[in-house]
């Protein structure tokens, strides 16, 4: 017997219910969904989480050390290394989380395993990769005449991630793939954009809260005992053992502040897949065929 998944992709999807199904997918689809996201991109947004520690601390103590050649040469390197893992995590958590949920189509959530998510997805990092790198140059162009143009890009490209997924589509026919399907639907995919960054937001700060109070804590601890900020060391932040396990923690936090957003788009996608061109409706009906045909047929 085929598998059916509990919860239907294509589908017309007003505001609220759009919302609703990212939660529903995540509690029926908690631990496996959780699991590939944090083997897959876990170790990725960890380095992240402890460059910008240290790009932070860098930038903090940077008055303190001068302006030497080698620092401004490091702080700068530090930098290029941030950014790197910034682009391949923006690739890689959408991978993921679409790589899943197409996953979910034909198989029910206990059976799921990582191969299931991870297959073909080498090919759609690459695309992914590609296509950020050609929307972060068209979004910054677009903001230079008068900001509107660039947020208005920036909305409208936000699909491509689960267009070049679940459409198998290349970075260039995914730009044209997003401007056709968001027509008059841009207010409803800023708004879901905006209510899932307020609640990501609080999420994340509440995953990251815990490391936050360590780093004030040891610096508020070395400035009284010494009276100034020559005292900070980089190894008083890296070396702490509860740093590492508040950093491990904020990892965690980002992992479902960025899975939110990315499903509640997925959801908004099949939304707008389903009002364009019926998707899910043809299908239903070739399955109401499909049955029919099997009851006509005598045994003997």
């Amino acid at each position: 017997m085929a598998y059916t998944p509990q919860i239907e992709f294509y589908k017309k999807r007003q505001f609220g219910d759009k919302l609703n199904m990212t939660f529903v997918f995540l509690r029926e689809n908690a631990w496996p969904y959780l699991k590939a996201q944090l083997l897959i991109s876990g170790p990725i947004l960890l380095l992240s989480n402890i460059l910008m520690s240290q790009l932070s601390f860098g930038m903090f103590n940077f008055g303190e050390q001068g302006f030497s050649p080698d620092i401004i040469i490091d702080m700068f390197s530090l930098y290029g290394l941030v950014l790197i893992s910034a682009v391949v995590t923006s690739a890689v958590l959408p991978a993921v989380a679409y790589g899943y949920m197409r996953a979910y189509e034909h198989k029910a959530p206990v059976d799921i395993r990582i191969p299931d998510v991870t297959k073909n997805l080498l090919s759609r990092i690459f695309n992914l990769l590609v296509f950020n790198v050609l929307t972060a140059i068209v979004v910054v162009i677009g903001m230079f005449f008068f900001f509107i143009p660039g947020v208005y890009l920036m909305i409208v490209l936000s699909l491509g991630s689960a267009i070049i997924v679940f459409e198998d589509n290349n970075p260039i026919d995914a730009f044209g793939r997003a401007f056709k399907l968001i027509k008059d639907k841009w207010w409803s995919t800023l708004g879901l954009l905006f209510v899932t960054a307020i609640i990501g937001y609080v999420i994340s700060g509440l995953f990251s809260l815990p490391r936050t109070l360590l780093v004030f804590g040891d610096v508020f601890t070395s400035v009284q005992e010494s009276g100034d900020f020559s005292s900070l060391d980089e190894s008083n932040f890296g070396s702490n053992p509860l740093s590492i396990l508040f950093s491990v923690l904020e990892t965690f936090g980002a992992i479902l502040t960025y899975s939110i957003s990315f499903l509640a788009l997925a959801f908004q996608y099949f939304n707008l897949v389903e009002r364009r061109e019926s998707r899910g409706l043809m299908s239903r009906i070739e399955q109401m065929d499909d049955a029919g045909t099997t009851e006509d047929e005598e045994t003997y």
